[in-house]
């Protein structure tokens, strides 16, 4: 059986499991987010190292204790490589310090065998988008399995593509699932104008028209390292019954762990009925 081994465990987390687990236990008390109104779909939640971004994905998660969910679809872009479509891990099992996630067989078959999508377990392999991820999740779910997608295209007919494939997975789905989107903003800007591109981008998103996202990122005007992502999750959000997008909470890196000259943009969504 495929184990997915810790890459940035001791580097964007502990890698001891009493820290990690109380690191994150205290993001998650201190979020004091109000729930949703209406039912949470998807959740965008930025993935760099957790003292500088932990707090920001902790309003994210934070929606997700006692809802019952106990699969997350995570969509992550890549770091380390290229690639058309997307790659999902089938099968196996995803480590981290707080214990053994499952990898959905069921859905990641049927993936593999779709269009668009393939089954690179290097682009995994290294890749902390998506892994930062799943210790949150293991946090606020009670029960879990995943399904791991990194989405190396940014092309918007690709990403709808993709969406479609995911989409397609879950027909007849009786569990209770969330989208999970990993995505940063924009990257070494001074605070103020890293503030400003970051609000491009977020009234994009509340837009609920990936269009519109895909327009303003092109422009230059703003910046997510998770365009990939965040384009086929607004999509496959939308098909599963989302109609709008609440913000959480958005900081920068200037706000949490670091200086205010080059700064790192973090933000909480929900995609919700």
């Amino acid at each position: 059986m495929y184990r997915r081994k810790p890459a940035v465990a001791g580097s964007f987390y502990p890698s001891n499991p009493e820290k990690l687990g109380k690191m994150i236990d205290a993001y998650l008390q201190d979020a004091k987010a109000a729930p949703v109104k209406g039912g949470v779909v998807g959740l965008v939640s930025p993935h760099a190292g957790y003292i500088y971004s932990g707090p920001v994905a902790a309003v994210s998660f934070v929606q997700l204790l006692g809802s019952g969910v106990t699969l997350a679809i995570i969509l992550a872009p890549p770091h380390r490589a290229r690639f058309n479509g997307a790659s999902v891990l089938p099968e196996g099992i995803y480590e981290t310090p707080l214990g053994d996630v499952p990898i959905d067989g069921g859905i990641g078959a049927v993936l593999r065998q779709a269009r668009y999508f393939g089954a690179i377990k290097e682009a995994h392999e290294m890749e902390h988008s998506l892994e930062v991820q799943v210790p949150f999740l293991q946090k606020v779910l009670v029960e879990l399995s995943i399904v791991p997608v990194i989405v190396g295209s940014t092309d918007i007919a690709v990403c709808g593509k993709v969406a479609e494939g995911i989409r397609d997975a879950l027909a007849g789905e009786a569990r209770k699932f969330v989208v999970v989107i990993s995505t940063d903003l924009s990257h070494y800007y001074s605070y103020g104008a890293a503030q400003a591109m970051d609000n491009r981008f977020i009234e994009a998103l509340k837009s609920f028209d990936a269009q519109e996202v895909k327009s303003v990122i092109d422009s230059g005007a703003a910046e997510a390292c998770g365009e990939g992502p965040v384009l086929a999750g607004m999509i496959l959000c939308k098909m599963l019954g989302a109609t709008k997008t609440e913000i959480l909470k958005y900081a920068n890196s200037g706000d949490t762990a670091g200086g205010r000259d080059q700064v790192v943009g973090y933000l909480s969504a929900a995609l919700v009925k």
